[in-house]
């Protein structure tokens, strides 16, 4: 998708360069305006978020906010042609940071077992920002430089749960015939989620009860991880144990992916540790 936006803000510029009026009135200049905003904003700015910082996206954002603002009135041409010109500037920018972004991880991934190249392409296409917490969790448990691995469960564990709100916004889950909130909740569980997932992945009961029981070791695990630090008194002895409590999580995070995301192939129980 990103690749088309380059070329439509080209457009948009020809198309107010040949206008000669002072003001732009055209309703069909202006809808031109509207209809490449609401594209950054449906199908290209995802792409960006992990390549900038909140405040750099922040301020593409408004960029193109004010584009859409002018379209809603009668505006000078050549305000038009300011903002589209420091927006083709931008997008350019992010096409540049987007390619050199997806040559690094191809490098990456090029270190990683088949299994998990596999997860990583396939969130990537899906959840790229999922991707690249799973990514960073898989070369954490790589380094032997780390003095903590809370961090690097906590990356599993955000990896899967963007996942889950993706394939299951609270508003289709909520729907759902049968579905009730849990006592003292306002949303859908993670659990419910998953149930949720699987159940339109056409998975049967016995199925779905032991993809919750991975995520119910999921959360398990992940608590013990944060509260091992307070509750282990030697380091060396922390960071050892702690790193196998992140790997047993990771297998239970990938066997738990390959089943959202109906993944076929290779099993992730045969991802390398």
């Amino acid at each position: 998708m990103t690749d088309e936006l380059i070329p439509r803000l080209d457009k948009l510029l020809a198309d107010l360069k040949a206008s000669k009026a002072i003001n732009v009135n055209s309703p069909a200049l202006k809808q031109s305006v509207i209809d490449l905003a609401r594209f950054f904003f449906q199908d290209c700015r995802q792409s960006f978020v992990s390549l900038v910082s909140p405040d750099e996206i922040g301020k593409i954002d408004n960029y193109w906010q004010a584009l859409v603002r002018l379209a809603h009135g009668r505006n000078l041409r050549q305000s038009y042609l300011k903002l589209a010109s420091v927006l083709k500037r931008e997008m350019t920018e992010m096409n540049i940071r987007g390619i050199s972004a997806s040559r690094r991880r191809e490098q990456t991934v090029s270190k990683f077992s088949q299994s998990e190249v596999l997860l990583i392409k396939t969130l990537g296409a899906l959840v790229p920002s999922a991707s690249q917490s799973y990514v960073q969790g898989i070369l954490d448990l790589a380094s032997v430089e780390r003095s903590s691995y809370r961090g690097t469960a906590s990356e599993f564990r955000e990896a899967l749960r963007e996942t889950v709100d993706h394939l299951a916004p609270d508003d289709s889950v909520m729907q759902a015939d049968g579905f009730a909130l849990e006592v003292g909740r306002t949303q859908p569980t993670m659990r419910q989620k998953v149930k949720f997932i699987l159940k339109s992945r056409g998975m049967n009961e016995t199925q779905r009860t032991v993809a919750e029981k991975s995520l119910e070791l999921i959360e398990a695990l992940c608590g013990e991880i944060a509260r091992a630090i307070y509750n282990r008194a030697s380091l060396a002895t922390h960071l050892e144990t702690t790193r196998g409590e992140v790997l047993q999580l990771k297998r239970y995070v990938d066997t738990l992916l390959y089943d959202l995301l109906a993944i076929t192939g290779q099993s992730p129980t045969h991802i390398q540790q």
